[in-house]
């Protein structure tokens, strides 16, 4: 009697870009890809708050960075951003997922372009410079609506007391406009929220913006 071969092992599925088959999570995000192309061995313990500077968030429509920027002379993070030219150097970063959390994916330090990042936020608002208060400009609260390749933004805007809404968004200047108590969801998971007490939009990035209307809900009506 002839004995039928055994029958081969199931062949497992070709890697799809972006596509867990175990789980069945589709994540689009570069924090996936760089867990896969970093070697366990070579990851090191980073603590976040080691270096000297101030810790931000580096947010982009497929890039989440946390780790510390140094200043220098310069008095506010805005003022150091909108004066900076060329690459961006963060300390002690961290690669963190779409919804914050963080990967194990670290470096010492690390470039990052900032006119490919949305958005660089802080979870607590600066302090007061300490500026006397005859020489302080007085101003007045907008509230704004954001759309941007990655996410929607709702947050405020300070804006001297003769200046419009619409001129402000017109302008070409500042590069980076300082915004606080920001509300960002994620266009590609609209589950994914955050929040930051203080930070800087890239105008560049804006795709559409309008001012809150009367009556209007933040995070309901909105976002």
């Amino acid at each position: 009697m002839i004995q039928e071969p055994p029958p081969p092992p199931p062949v497992p599925p070709l890697p799809v870009a972006g596509i867990d088959f175990e789980s069945g999570v589709v994540d689009g995000d570069v924090a996936s890809y760089l867990e896969e192309l970093v070697f366990e061995e070579l990851l090191a313990s980073v603590g976040l708050e080691s270096a000297e500077g101030l810790l931000i968030e580096l947010v982009g429509p497929h890039l989440r960075i946390a780790g510390n920027v140094q200043i220098g002379y310069h008095r506010r993070l805005s003022d150091f951003i909108n004066n900076h030219e060329g690459l961006m150097k963060l300390h002690d970063a961290r690669v963190l997922r779409r919804n914050g959390d963080p990967t194990k994916v670290t470096a010492a330090s690390i470039w990052v372009s900032p006119a490919e990042v949305t958005l660089i936020g802080q979870e607590s608002e600066p302090e007061a410079s300490g500026a006397d208060p005859a020489f302080v400009t007085p101003k007045r609260v907008s509230q704004l609506i954001v759309v941007t390749p990655g996410h929607t933004i709702t947050g405020e805007v300070h804006l001297n007391l003769e200046a419009t809404v619409a001129a402000f968004i017109e302008s070409p200047d500042p590069f980076w406009v300082p915004m606080t108590d920001v509300r960002t969801r994620s266009l590609a998971d609209r589950r994914v929220i955050s929040r930051y007490d203080f930070a800087l939009l890239n105008r560049r990035h804006i795709v559409a913006a309008t001012e809150l209307q009367p009556g209007m809900i933040r995070g309901r009506a909105v976002l």
